[in-house]
């Protein structure tokens, strides 16, 4: 048993946690929610030692949290941090993996066991030998897994692990997870969508370092209190979780997507109202283009590993970019901005060779483009570069951060010291600030709560109102498609897929021509219509 009380945590003078009181018991699944700086990763560090309390107690099957127990701690909960890389130590992938059993003292024998059963659990044993820095994120993200479960531990802590994962790989991730709990392994998962939150034993809702609230899914569906407080009032299934719970659905069972819809017509909800797209698709599928952001038979390899092949896409308003882990699109985004050069083709825009600075480029990972001492500063490069004075740019800086939900507190603060989430609203503010004629975002709204995520799009909208072309390319696409004007699907380096996004809404068909599985919302809008939900 897990049992934190009365648990407080403060980095400096900063409280992140206060009086928090948990209990995991094995086999149990308990998901914690919360918005972006509401005490999540630093309640999760607690678990496995990472962190320890600044007061109260934490102890794990007995063993109290302390400086002298952290290696212990560390081997009865494993812990898969936001970002994979933060936790990768070795260069090869089955070295990484083996590296934890080898720490236990285990014989050759049993660490290469273990090594391959975490692998093939994970579904990544074509890549023992790859380097792990030539893994895509989400690849990495399965490594950083099996890297924990090797090691066999009593619970597992999974910090916002499915975020950068799409959605047949989620559904592997949720299947391990399964299998742990049957296996006795207690289970605490950080989330920040509606849909983690079925099949969970218990939620806990964080505010501000404190616990707002504690109970079963159906309760917190049913409380308009504890949506608000976890942000997941703008989750779009929200709505259809709720609706779920109301009609007495039990949400502590895995969300079966087949019986949804039938469910709904049980209880009277208007599900074609509850899945409809949102009234903001007509207009995505209408926004003005006063520019055009291009690939023409562009194809880009790594030594002999073709990344692009021939690919075509064209993007005027809003153009999603979708594709399994490894299939091309960060290659394709660091071509359409001109960070990368292909190796045949071009990258053009408005029928001209990309060049530096007119395509802004937000990374997949905040971190790998700030690096100045304060926010402010980082946010207001981008103007200065221009040639815009200190003045000027300092107050495009504040507008940008205004308009990404930055608050003036953090303005000041360094931006390594944020969290997650806040980093990454600070990189997309440091693009936005620069003024750019199109936009490429990599995965622009992961790690963020429901309500930055809702922001982000309808910023995305704005850009694209103003005839700016904007790229995004994403691991959440049902998020998207309502605010898209086209689809853009990648298999293997090859576009398998461009569509209008209306004709992507609810038809699982293209995700599945490019090896995806269709996100939740677009099978319960293709089984509402009486088209094929495929589970």
């Amino acid at each position: 048993m897990i049992v934190v009380t009365d648990a407080t945590h403060r980095y400096g003078s900063v409280e992140a946690l206060r009086g928090v009181s948990l209990r995991v018991a094995p086999g149990q699944r308990v998901v914690i929610l919360g918005t972006n700086g509401s005490g999540k990763s630093t309640l999760a560090r607690l678990l496995n030692g990472s962190l320890l309390p600044s007061s109260g107690s934490v102890e794990v099957d007995g063993v109290s949290s302390s400086p002298e127990t952290t290696r212990r701690l560390a081997e009865l909960v494993g812990y898969v941090r936001q970002d994979p890389r933060n936790q990768i130590v070795s260069p090869v992938v089955s070295d990484e993996v083996a590296f934890g059993p080898r720490n236990l003292g285990l014989s050759l024998p049993d660490v290469l066991s273990r090594v391959d059963e975490a692998l093939e659990v994970c579904g990544i044993s074509h890549l023992r030998h790859h380097m792990t820095t030539e893994l895509s994120g989400g690849q990495q993200q399965l490594l950083a897994l099996a890297g924990v479960l090797a090691m066999r531990p009593r619970y597992l802590v999974l910090d916002e692990a499915c975020s950068q994962l799409d959605e047949a790989t989620r559904r592997r991730v949720r299947a391990i997870v399964r299998d742990c709990r049957e296996r006795g392994v207690g289970v605490v998962e950080v989330a920040h969508f509606a849909e983690d939150v079925a099949g969970a034993d218990r939620v806990l809702v964080l505010e501000r370092g404190r616990l707002a609230w504690e109970g079963e899914p159906g309760g917190f569906f049913l409380s308009p209190g504890a949506l608000s407080s976890s942000g997941l009032r703008d989750d779009p299934l929200s709505p259809v979780l709720s609706s779920l719970a109301a009609s007495g659905c039990d949400l502590m069972e895995p969300l079966v997507e087949k019986d949804v819809v039938q469910r709904l017509g049980v209880s009277g909800a208007p599900s074609d109202r509850l899945i409809a797209p949102s009234p903001a698709a007509d207009e995505a599928d209408e926004a003005p283009a006063a520019h055009e952001l291009c690939l023409r038979d562009a194809s880009l390899s790594y030594g002999d590993t073709a990344a692009l092949v021939r690919a075509n896409l064209s993007a005027t308003g809003v153009t999603l970019l979708l594709g399994a882990s490894g299939s091309g699109k960060s290659t394709a985004a660091r071509l359409l901005s001109g960070v990368l050069s292909p190796d045949d083709g071009s990258a053009e825009l408005d029928g001209g060779r990309v060049r530096a600075g007119r395509v802004g480029l937000a990374f997949q990972r905040p971190e790998d483009q700030l690096f100045s001492d304060t926010v402010i500063d980082d946010i207001a490069y981008g103007p200065r570069m221009a040639g815009h004075g200190d003045e000027a740019a300092r107050a495009e800086a504040i507008d940008a951060a205004r308009r990404l939900g930055v608050g003036s507190d953090l303005l000041g603060r360094s931006p390594f010291e944020l969290s997650g989430g806040q980093m990454r609203r600070v990189a997309l503010a440091g693009v936005i600030a620069a003024g750019p004629s199109a936009y490429v975002f990599d995965e622009p709204t992961a790690g963020l709560d429901a309500p930055s995520r809702r922001e982000v799009r309808e910023l995305v909208s704005d850009l694209a109102a103003g005839g700016a072309p904007v790229v995004v390319i994403t691991h959440d696409a049902a998020e998207w498609i309502d605010v898209a004007r086209r689809v853009v699907f990648l298999a293997g380096g090859r576009v398998t897929g461009d569509l209008r996004a209306h004709e992507v809404r609810a038809n699982p068909a293209p995700f599945e021509a490019a090896g995806m599985l269709a996100p939740l919302m677009v099978r319960l809008r293709a089984a509402g219509r009486g088209g094929v939900a495929h589970a």
